[in-house]
């Protein structure tokens, strides 16, 4: 995967998303760092380029430290967001010092097996203060439209698929909704938010939990 996004990293950084995509995302944000105060850490976990996220949480006066395993993102995001700290790590294994307000990780988990995102959930949370909020981004794929092409593309080992981007290949693995949830209450969260964001992009859904007090 580190791979993959290091060889599209200047073509990610260039594709130019929709402001609809972009304003939905950041009332996300917005939602996720309510009653936040200016200055406080906030984590930006598969931060890419910076942008749209690490950009716009620097300049609501948060202090930003972004996490992502593809070198090539990260020099595009340092450039774009000099304010910033990051981390080259995957998230498995990075290590979070805790303190921080709130974390975001849109788009970026359902590329990790999902035997690991119960250790995320938790290594995210101990990360936290009391009552901070996650906001991540699960499901959803325009990958296979029919069983066959599913079949075609998944890694029964991995618990996974595949698909192209940018002509390259990305994984994407995760639970049933469910699922997920059970996840995220084990690892001490409350569920504020759970919608479908993107009727048209077959299930992705919105999630934003706050960490027990």
């Amino acid at each position: 995967m580190q791979n993959s996004y290091d060889q599209i990293a200047q073509q990610w950084h260039s594709h130019i998303r929709g402001k609809a995509y972009i304003d939905r995302l950041l009332r996300y944000v917005d939602l996720a760092l309510e009653g936040l105060q200016s200055g406080a850490r906030v984590l930006d976990l598969g931060c890419g380029t910076g942008q749209p996220v690490a950009r716009y949480l620097v300049e609501k006066g948060f202090r930003v430290t972004g996490v992502d395993q593809s070198e090539k993102m990260l020099e595009i995001a340092k450039q774009e967001v000099p304010e910033a700290e990051f981390i080259h790590s995957d998230m498995i294994n990075v290590q979070l010092a805790p303190g921080f307000g709130a974390a975001i990780a849109w788009d970026s988990i359902f590329h990790v097996e999902r035997k690991h995102h119960s250790g995320i959930f938790q290594r995210v949370a101990n990360a936290l203060e009391p009552g901070g909020r996650l906001l991540l981004s699960v499901g959803g794929s325009d990958a296979a439209s029919t069983a066959e092409e599913f079949a075609a593309t998944y890694d029964a080992a991995a618990e996974g698929f595949t698909s192209e981007m940018f002509g390259h290949t990305f994984f994407y693995s995760g639970y049933q909704p469910r699922v997920t949830r059970g996840l995220l209450e084990a690892a001490g969260f409350e569920i504020e938010v759970w919608e479908v964001d993107d009727p048209s992009s077959r299930g992705h859904i919105a999630v934003i939990a706050k960490k027990s007090a």
